[in-house]
């Protein structure tokens, strides 16, 4: 059990954030881009005093996923009577505290100058807690946004051979490579149905590498966040929901959105020039394997004997 620290305590503040936040890079997890809600879970806020977070601490709290983005200090826990489970951990939320380290020293108004430090303290998020009054809890809203399946996307969930279990745990996107099952958030919780396939076809073309499948090196060799065969997996299955995308009509507006994250990944890579035409070929592959299309080529057709004598 982490109980919560003392704001004076001597640990580099700036490297904590920073750490969690190369953590959460490196799980693939951008808090502040993603194309579903929170599914009723809420801005963070402090449970007693309804407060919400702000700055860096809204992002890293919201990053958790928790079901609800409520919060206590270890004084607070105390204070109405609850316990923190066992083994659980403080998650961090920083501040700035204003102080006269040096009393002598005066501004330009000849005021001491208050010198601002960066502190931090920790807190559980109820899911952690235990004996937490009932009345204390907020009263949850239905969410009213009903999702109508897609059947042209449907269709294509069900032609994947071997397709991986999917599965509504996490309010995360990803596939386990290890498993072999994609976890979508639920369906509910996306700002559009056409988002929701988006993304599930991003994880589809994710799980065609698997050595099963396709095996491709990109997936079954776990490549670190930043490398650069990371950010080609990353282009082949954005690629790959693209072109899935299209092929079911599912809006422009996603389409878009998979072409602005692609540059993004082309302005890191842009001096190998055999990377995009790579990607693109095994994002057919991979698209394909889902459609069940034989492989084919884009090869000029050889029409008659003529052309064919003239092209040699």
């Amino acid at each position: 059990m982490d109980s919560q620290q003392s704001p004076s305590a001597k640990l580099d503040v700036y490297a904590i954030i920073t750490n969690r936040i190369i953590e959460l890079l490196e799980q693939g997890t951008v808090p502040w881009k993603k194309p579903w809600t929170d599914d009723g879970a809420g801005i963070p806020k402090n449970l007693l005093s309804k407060r919400p977070y702000r700055g860096i601490n809204f992002w890293l709290l919201l990053s958790l996923n928790y079901q609800q983005n409520l919060f206590l200090t270890w004084d607070q826990i105390k204070t109405i009577g609850a316990s923190v489970n066992k083994d659980e951990k403080g998650h961090v939320v920083v501040f700035w505290k204003s102080s006269h380290k040096h009393p002598e020293e005066l501004d330009d108004k000849g005021n001491p100058k208050m010198v601002q430090t960066l502190r931090y303290y920790k807190v559980f998020n109820i899911a952690q807690c235990r004996d937490i009054p009932e009345g204390l809890f907020p009263k949850q809203e239905v969410l009213s946004n009903d999702f109508d399946p897609i059947l042209e996307c449907e269709a294509v969930i069900h032609t994947f051979p071997s397709c991986p279990e999917i599965q509504h745990k996490e309010q995360r996107a990803y596939y386990h490579i290890t498993e072999d099952y994609i976890n979508m958030p639920k369906k509910k919780s996306f700002k559009t149905v056409a988002s929701y396939y988006a993304t599930l076809f991003h994880e589809l073309v994710h799980s065609t590498g698997h050595e099963k499948r396709l095996g491709r090196s990109t997936v079954t060799d776990m490549h670190e966040f930043g490398s650069e065969a990371y950010s080609q997996e990353e282009l082949i299955a954005e690629m790959g929901s693209a072109f899935l995308s299209s092929f079911t009509g599912i809006g422009v507006e996603e389409l878009e959105n998979s072409a602005a994250y692609i540059n993004g990944w082309l302005q890191k890579l842009k001096d190998n020039k055999r990377f995009v035409v790579q990607a693109s070929a095994h994002a057919q592959k991979a698209v394909d394997l889902i459609l069940q299309v034989r492989e084919q080529s884009d090869e000029k057709p050889k029409t008659d004997l003529k052309e064919r004598t003239e092209n040699v």
